[in-house]
């Protein structure tokens, strides 16, 4: 949100600004009754934050205001504001799972009192029944912080009877993890028994989950750029009376939690993720039998059966993913890419990747880049 605030800064200010994070080694929030300011940006995370707007009588932009600040009964529910668009969060996330049909649908929210946890799933619940689905909803506590350990009992024991497959949609990527986390202690398979979506697109909550979480992303630099902008406005008198501003999302950004397996058979199921693991590796049909300790005619009729498929088949769009979250997230050469992926020449690669996705290596790398 910062990088939004500051390139609407470099285009039409200059602005001087004094960021206060809050944080023990952060520069502090500054004495509103006698900072010489112009203007505030702000989210009220409590009411001496408030306060301190109310004080300052400057003008102020409010980012995604929780709900006692909405009540017409607070001072500040007059105040301009920015607000993301957490309905279309949530219809968005209707819309991708049921494009893959899945067979049940569920919701994981924040704790009681969260606005926009609320809307995601009143967005979601709505887009699902209007496709005549059912949605599941885990009963979130009431508390403000619930101790951890005995909301993941609670999370295990709803998630073990849940109906599957399912797709659950969770209201931010921190509650994604959890619900991850939840499956592995409960054994349940992430995505073949159920697949988890999360929102805000956090890389190091992301990439670091297991397995890796797929996440609507937020446009936030947007929601920056509009906050500077109206408060721009409010401060040249070009704005009369409250102005709300909504943002929204960028889209999903796909990662192995969503992969659209849904399998019953738990032998398969065992493979996938085998296959999954290890599909940068140069593994084999064989290595698949041994680690499921069967024969591999076995296997592959399992598979045939179950997917479709062949054994070998699996380990080649495995292989071609993996490939395509290098050339996203990595900056490794083509020929580094080849050999950890077993191909002996990059040519070869390049060929067959070509053949597969209508594009050159070269042209996936530059469209779809990650930059962090």
């Amino acid at each position: 949100m910062l990088q939004g605030i500051l390139k609407y800064v470099r285009i039409y200010g200059p602005w001087s600004i004094n960021i206060a994070a809050g944080g023990s080694n952060d520069l502090k929030v500054p004495d509103t009754k006698t900072w010489k300011g112009s203007g505030i940006i702000a989210r009220v995370p409590n009411n001496k934050v408030a306060h301190d707007i109310l004080t300052a009588r400057l003008p102020t932009v409010i980012i995604n205001p929780p709900d006692p600040y909405l009540k017409r009964s607070h001072p500040l529910s007059v105040y301009c504001r920015i607000q993301c668009d957490s309905h279309a969060i949530g219809k968005l996330a209707a819309e991708s799972f049921l494009d893959n049909s899945f067979a049940n649908y569920a919701f994981v929210g924040e704790v009681a009192g969260i606005n926009w946890s609320r809307w995601r799933q009143e967005a979601y619940e709505k887009h699902l029944a209007a496709a005549g689905k059912t949605c599941h909803v885990f009963p979130i506590s009431s508390g403000e912080n619930p101790v951890w350990s005995s909301e993941r009992e609670r999370l295990c024991t709803w998630l073990k009877k849940l109906p599957k497959p399912a797709a659950i949609f969770t209201a931010n990527d921190n509650r994604a993890r959890q619900v991850l986390d939840a499956c592995l202690v409960a054994n349940i398979q992430v995505p073949y028994e159920v697949a988890v979506l999360g929102v805000n697109n956090d890389i190091l909550i992301c990439e670091t989950c297991i397995p890796p979480l797929s996440s609507i992303t937020v446009d936030d630099e947007k929601a920056g750029y509009e906050a500077a902008r109206l408060l721009d406005q409010i401060m040249h008198k070009a704005v009369k009376g409250q102005k709300i501003v909504r943002y929204g999302t960028t889209g999903i950004v796909s990662r192995a939690s969503t992969e659209v397996v849904q399998v019953k058979d738990k032998l398969v199921i065992r493979a996938l993720e085998f296959i999954r693991i290890n599909a940068g590796l140069t593994i084999r049909v064989s290595d698949v039998a041994d680690h499921l300790g069967v024969t591999r005619r076995w296997a592959e009729m399992r598979f045939n059966k179950t997917l479709g498929h062949s054994i070998v088949e699996s380990i080649q769009k495995a292989r071609m993913t993996t490939i395509c979250s290098m050339l996203k997230e990595t900056d490794l050469s083509f020929r580094e890419i080849s050999r950890r992926c077993g191909f002996s020449q990059p040519h070869h690669l390049c060929t067959i990747f070509k053949q597969q996705f209508g594009v050159t290596m070269s042209k996936y790398r530059e469209r779809y880049k990650i930059r962090l």
